[in-house]
C-alpha cells in the first residue's frame, strides 16, 4: 500500500527467519496540520496502489457520519481497486506452464478508470459490474463467478479443474502436481473485528502502526481470513491447512464474489469520528485521526502489510515451515506474493 519501503527477510538454514522492512511513519506525518481536504487531495499521490481505499478509509476517520453519503461511491471504487489488485497478482504472479493465453492487462488497468467515470450512474456502475464479470469468466475462472462459489468441496474442485483451462487452473494445478498445496500450512490467527473504542485505544501506542497485536501477537488479515467460512476453503484447510493452495483459491473466491458486492453497493468501509476502516485486497487498513480546530493534530495509518508482514506475523510463521532444500528461495517466493505485501521485497537464504 505506502508506496515507499522495502521488506527483508534473512531465512536460515536451520529454519530460523528474520523479518525487516523499512517502512516508516513519515508519510503519516506528512499529514499533520494540514485540512482534512488537503489529506483527501493528498493521499491518491501518497499511496499508489490503494490510494482510493486511504481516501474512503480518511474520509470515514474525519468526516465521521458525514461521510455515510460517500459509502456507496467510496466502497464501489474499492471494490474495483481490489479486482484489479488481485487481478494484477494473477497476472504477474500466477505462472502458467504451458496453454493457456495470459491474461491481458489492458481490461485489468482500466477497471479502476472505468468504475470512476460511471460513478452515479446505476446502469453504467452495472456495466463495470459485468465487465469485471466477463474478464472473469472468460479469462479467470472458466465458469460463470456464481458457478464458481458453488464449488463446495475438493472433488467439485478438482472437476472444476479439469474443465476448460485458464491460467489461474494452470498455476493451481503446478501448485498441486509439485506437492505444494500445504506448503506455508502453520496456525492461522485472523484479525477479529475490533472495536472503535479499543482501536483508538490502541494508537496511542506510538508502535501499534508499525508492529501491530492483539492480546499480545499478530494476527493475519486479507482474503484467506475473509474468505475461510467458504465450503471450498473449509475443505481445502482441513485438507491440506492453511497453505499456499488455500491463500490462492481464497484470493479466487474473494474475487468471484466482487461483481455482486459492485452490483449491490455493499459498503465496504466502516468505522466512525476519528476512525476509517476499509476492505482492501490485502487486508483491512485503517486510518485513525484527531482533529483541533478543523486541522490534522494527529494522523495514524495501519496497513494490512503490518500485520501480515509483522516480524512474528503470518508470512514469517508460513516461511518457518519451509524444509531446507535446494529450491527454498522459490517456495518462500511463492508464499510471500500469495500473502501479498504492498511494498517490494527481498529474500536472502544464509
Amino acid at each position: 500500500m505506502i508506496a515507499e519501503g522495502r521488506i527483508s527477510i534473512e531465512m536460515g538454514r536451520d529454519g530460523d527467519v528474520r523479518l525487516s522492512s523499512n517502512r516508516g511513519v513519515d508519510v503519516a506525518r506528512m499529514l499533520r496540520g494540514r485540512s482534512p481536504s488537503d489529506v483527501l487531495d493528498l493521499l491518491p499521490r501518497l499511496f499508489s496502489l490503494c490510494g482510493h481505499a486511504h481516501v474512503a478509509a480518511a474520509r470515514r476517520a474525519m468526516f465521521g457520519p458525514q461521510a455515510d453519503e460517500m459509502c456507496r461511491s467510496d466502497s464501489l471504487m474499492v471494490l474495483a481497486e481490489n479486482a484489479r489488485e488481485h487481478l494484477l497478482r494473477i497476472l504477474t504472479g500466477w505462472r502458467a506452464q504451458a496453454g493457456p493465453t495470459a491474461l491481458n492487462a489492458a481490461p485489468v488497468m482500466s477497471l479502476v478508470k472505468g468504475m470512476k467515470a460511471a460513478l452515479g450512474a446505476r446502469k453504467a456502475e452495472r456495466e463495470q459490474a459485468d465487465t469485471l464479470a466477463d474478464i472473469l469468466e472468460h479469462d479467470v475462472l472458466g465458469a460463470r463467478a456464481a458457478q464458481f462459489l458453488a464449488l463446495d468441496n475438493i472433488k467439485a474442485f478438482d472437476g472444476w479443474l479439469a474443465g476448460a483451462p485458464t491460467p489461474a487452473k494452470d498455476h493451481l494445478s503446478g501448485v498441486i502436481a509439485k506437492g505444494w498445496a500445504s506448503l506455508g500450512a502453520s496456525q492461522t490467527h485472523y484479525l477479529p473485528d475490533l472495536s472503535e473504542n479499543l482501536l483508538k485505544k490502541r494508537f496511542s501506542d506510538p508502535e501499534f502502526s508499525r508492529y501491530p497485536d492483539w492480546q499480545g501477537q499478530p494476527h493475519e488479515t486479507g482474503p484467506l481470513e475473509r474468505q475461510s467460512g467458504h465450503p471450498l476453503l473449509v475443505a481445502l484447510i482441513k485438507a491440506h491447512g492453511a497453505g499456499l493452495l488455500a491463500r490462492l483459491v481464497a484470493r479466487l473466491v474473494e474475487l468471484a464474489r466482487i461483481p455482486e458486492q459492485m452490483q449491490n453497493g455493499d459498503c465496504l468501509v466502516q468505522g466512525g469520528d476519528g476512525l476509517g476502516i476499509a476492505k482492501t485486497a490485502r487486508g483491512r487498513l485503517i486510518h485513525a485521526v484527531t482533529q483541533d480546530n478543523g486541522m490534522i493534530a494527529e494522523y495514524h495509518i495501519l496497513a494490512p502489510t503490518e500485520w501480515n508482514f509483522h516480524p512474528e506475523g503470518a508470512a514469517v510463521q508460513a516461511l518457518r515451515t519451509l524444509p531446507s532444500e535446494a529450491d527454498l528461495p522459490m517456495r518462500a517466493h511463492a508464499l510471500i506474493e500469495a500473502i501479498d505485501p504492498c511494498v517490494a521485497f527481498e529474500v536472502r537464504v544464509v
